[in-house]
């Protein structure tokens, strides 16, 4: 612990050596060349707008055998209401946040009452994005109940629950893309114009970190012999590093656009998991993918898109496989002034 903190102290000494150094040497500013945008780009006069958004975010959770024929699948979702937000652009600085409706009665008794946040920061450049998101889903149902729960009435009692279930996941993610004429910030903020159609090929890597957190029960009792490796989970820390590419294209007719992107990747995975009588450790391979699409019109002074994605991560454990997956959907309306 203490080489650990003496690492911490020195790098942080050294940052402070190399700052106050740069501060007591400066350099003569050179003139600022003008930038210029990409023939293809047209930027707004406008130095502000306002969005309104509503959107239905959702995150669920799919295990499957990768054993041939042995094991049957099952899924636990969230019952997530609709949330309503708001976006601003203040010249340079994009800001966007919402509040979710609540939940009915009625749903909390038929599905569950899910408490989850749900936190994306995007920084658009040119050529370089850098995304950030964080995710906590609390309370999850039983989709497919019926082959492990055959008596089970849902008329009186909803969906099996699972309050206790919780998946959290945090990632980093820094993209690039390699045509200056395709614009991915024309396409979902609409904060510029694409004028033709145009398209570029896409990479990215990416930090990402997954916690799921349940009692014993995680695994349908009838398929406990199928899941050695899950049946009696506690909890799991799940690491991954991944590299993804893939390709985006926009489509422009006038003042209407559409834009499908596709990204898939791989890399590896650490894995730190507790069962009720053993603690496991273990690295492996996870897929990666993700898919959006955007129906839009930018104008001059109004702008509308309706915005559609799914993501996954897969974590393979030995004989199990989890997907997590994120499925959203979006629309926006706003105006530029």
């Amino acid at each position: 612990m203490r080489c650990i903190l003496f690492k911490h102290i020195a790098i942080i000494f050294f940052f402070f050596l190399t700052s106050y150094a740069y501060a007591q040497n400066p350099k003569k500013e050179k003139p600022k060349k003008e930038k210029t945008l990409p023939e293809n780009i047209e930027k707004f006069p406008h130095d502000y707008l306002i969005k309104v958004r509503v959107s239905s975010p959702q995150l669920w959770i799919d295990v499957n055998s990768r054993l041939l024929g042995k094991g049957d699948k099952f899924r636990y979702k969230p019952a997530v209401p609709v949330i309503l937000g708001l976006a601003f652009k203040l010249k340079k600085v994009y800001v966007s946040a919402g509040f979710k409706l609540p939940s009915s009665e009625t749903v909390k008794k038929k599905y569950v009452d899910t408490k989850s946040r749900d936190i994306f920061i995007n920084l658009q450049g040119r050529t370089v994005a850098w995304n950030m998101y964080y995710r906590d889903y609390n309370g999850f149902y039983l989709d497919n109940y019926a082959p492990y729960y055959p008596n089970w009435n849902k008329d009186s009692l909803g969906y099996p629950k699972r309050d206790d279930l919780r998946v959290i996941e945090a990632g980093l993610a820094i993209g690039f893309k390699f045509n200056k004429n395709f614009s991915l910030n024309a396409a979902f903020t609409q904060g510029e114009r694409q004028k033709k159609s145009a398209g570029s090929f896409l990479m990215a890597i990416s930090e990402r970190y997954q916690r799921i957190d349940t009692d014993t029960d995680f695994v349908p009792p009838v398929q406990a012999v199928y899941y050695p490796n899950l049946s009696k989970l506690k909890y799991g820390n799940f690491s991954s590093t991944i590299l993804s590419i893939g390709y985006g294209y926009q489509i422009v007719v006038k003042k209407f656009h559409f834009t499908p992107v596709v990204m898939l990747g791989s890399g590896f995975q650490v894995q730190i998991y507790s069962q009720t009588n053993k603690n496991r450790f273990w690295i492996n391979i996870p897929t990666y993918a993700n898919f959006r699409g955007q129906f839009g019109y930018n104008g001059d002074s109004f702008f509308a898109n309706v915005i559609y994605q799914m993501e996954f991560n897969s974590i393979p454990i030995r004989e199990s496989r989890i997907r997590i997956y994120r499925n959203s959907i979006e629309f926006g309306m706003g105006v530029r002034f």
